[in-house]
């Protein structure tokens, strides 16, 4: 692009713009991943506290189970340890110290020997059916330990009731207290990781927005200011190729935007940029110069109009660029100052991308168009005058030679010979001095009496008579020859006022008659008259001899013979 890109087609965002931009990248950058690691840490926390909670009860009811068991077997006297009663003192001691809650001895055929404490739920059945060894009922803070003979070192099967209640060692992740650390947790975790986006990706893309905005503002701040820092991963990347960039355009800036910028403010030549809609949008000083107004401030007010010097054709701006995409041409423009004309190129710049731009460069032809147009008019003047002095030319001959057939001549040696070609000759004289435009010889051209200098004579006068007649000039004149009988021809000359007619004839039309008349009787003619007929063409007519003179003269001279 020419000329102050930046200033003209670059715009910063607006504030309001700016904001809210801020806190929508806020929203979808730093807090959903925030939020994110919230829900994400208060799940796991929850899942690890029941997990956490469900096998640590298995592993305490299985500690319990031992340790219950040791007290027993340490409790019974080995002396006395396959007797019942003995076994059930020592239960009942337990359960009175609230070791055990209590329990039920079986034989070794299942058979029930004593009971104490509290009565189990566990059967002899159900641990010969399924054999477990411990049996909790679901929502119970109790449990049933089965401890078979090989384990409790006695002939009997036993049962014990014992109070498992609440595992001490994992108070902190049960119940509420478990969703409070989860929530905490997820806390901590979410600001954790709000502070680190904002540290690692916030500041760093704000820094580069900023420089971002900065440039937009104004392109040269590219070259100005320190580089930006750049942090690891993918941001810190974004950063260092960004920083790249800008380096970038800060030796394009310098090295190119800045110089055609410079040239164009300065340029004599007006530039003027159009874009695809057909508005200007930046224009140097002499553009403003050449057309007498800011255009980029007034053309939506009073829109540009130029005309074509060549082919008259009046466009507007839009319609000049859509139809003159490239070339040279003349234009004319009205200013506050009067019309003025401008030599005009109009070129594309980027006509394959997205966005091209219309660009013309003028400069002020006024004072050589001026020059041109008073050229051509005394040229016009001068041919002109040129043209109207050979016809001037052409009509003082004339009359000087009818004066000259007046002062003298007579009749000469008789010769019979057709005037066709001295109507011809004259005619075309006259149209080589632009008295005649269009011109026809008709008729049977018959063979006639008389002198051919006389007979030359004749029909030049004839013809001249006619346009001296017609008084104006140019002429379109037609000339006929044709015999009337045996012995006699008529010469008619028609002559009426040209298409176009501009001029006076100042030949003398009684001049040109006398002169007719004159050579009409050299040759023994007859002038019969000049008239103007119903469309106001003048037409003179004359009566010569034609070729029976010859044969009328043979018959003579055989009879004198």
């Amino acid at each position: 692009m020419l000329g102050s890109a930046g200033k003209c087609s670059l715009t910063p965002f607006p504030e309001r713009t700016r904001s809210v931009a801020s806190s929508a990248f806020h929203i979808s950058t730093i807090l959903r991943p925030s939020a994110l690691a919230f829900g994400a840490v208060l799940v796991a926390l929850l899942s690890i506290t029941s997990f956490v909670r469900d096998h640590d009860d298995e592993r305490y009811i299985e500690r319990r189970y031992a340790d219950v068991g040791k007290i027993l077997s340490a409790a019974i006297d080995p002396r006395f340890q396959s007797k019942a009663d003995e076994i059930t003192r020592v239960a009942e001691r337990l359960v009175v110290i609230g070791a055990i809650r209590g329990g039920v001895l079986y034989d070794g055929s299942g058979h029930e020997q004593q009971v104490f404490g509290e009565k189990i739920e566990a059967s002899f059945n159900s641990v010969m059916r399924t054999g477990r060894t411990v049996f909790r009922p679901a929502g119970s803070s109790k449990a049933d330990f089965y401890y078979p003979p090989e384990a409790s070192l006695t002939p009997f099967h036993i049962f014990l009731r014992v109070d498992v209640g609440e595992i001490t060692s994992l108070e902190t992740v049960r119940d509420e207290r478990a969703i409070t650390i989860a929530l905490g947790g997820a806390a901590a975790a979410a600001t954790i990781t709000e502070i680190v986006m904002m540290m690692m990706v916030w500041w760093p893309l704000r820094r580069v927005r900023t420089v971002v905005e900065g440039m937009l503002h104004d392109p040269a701040s590219a070259d100005r200011g320190q580089p930006l820092k750049s942090w690891g991963g993918e941001v810190g990347k974004l950063t260092f190729a960004f920083e790249c960039l800008r380096s970038m355009l800060a030796d394009v800036w310098r090295t190119r935007v800045m110089v055609a910028d410079t040239i164009i403010e300065s340029s004599p030549f007006a530039v003027l940029q159009i874009n695809g809609d057909g508005h200007p949008f930046f224009a140097n000083p002499s553009c403003a110069r050449l057309f007498g107004r800011d255009i980029l401030r007034t053309n939506e007010v009073s829109p540009l109009m130029f005309r074509d010097v060549t082919s008259g054709a009046r466009l507007g701006l839009k319609a000049y660029v859509e139809t003159h995409k490239s070339g040279i041409r003349a234009l004319e423009f009205p200013t506050p100052n009067g019309p003025k004309q401008a030599l005009v190129a109009s070129l594309v710049l980027g006509s394959e991308t997205r966005a091209p731009v219309n660009v013309l460069v003028g400069v002020d032809i006024s004072s050589l168009h001026g020059a041109r147009v008073a050229a051509e008019a005394a040229l016009k003047a001068g041919v002109e005058d040129v043209a109207r002095a050979t016809t001037r030319t052409f009509e003082y001959k004339q009359m000087l030679e009818a004066c000259l057939a007046l002062m003298g001549g007579g009749k000469k040696g008789r010769e019979h010979l057709q005037v066709a070609a001295f109507a011809r000759e004259w005619l075309d004289t006259a149209a080589e001095a632009g008295a005649v435009q269009l011109s026809e010889v008709d008729g049977e051209d018959p063979e006639l009496a008389g002198g051919a200098d006389n007979l030359r004579a004749v029909v030049r006068f004839a013809a001249f008579a006619a346009y001296t007649s017609v008084g104006t000039l140019p002429v379109d004149m037609k000339i006929d020859v044709r015999g009337i009988d045996f012995e006699t021809a008529g010469l008619q000359v028609q002559a009426r006022a040209a298409n176009g007619a501009k001029g006076a004839c100042v030949a003398d039309a009684n001049l040109a008659l006398a002169a007719l008349k004159a050579a009409v009787a050299r040759v023994d003619g007859q002038f019969s008259e000049v008239e103007t007929d119903e469309n106001g063409a003048v037409v003179v007519r004359v009566i010569l001899r034609g070729a029976a003179e010859r044969m009328q003269t043979a018959m003579k001279s055989k009879t004198a013979e």
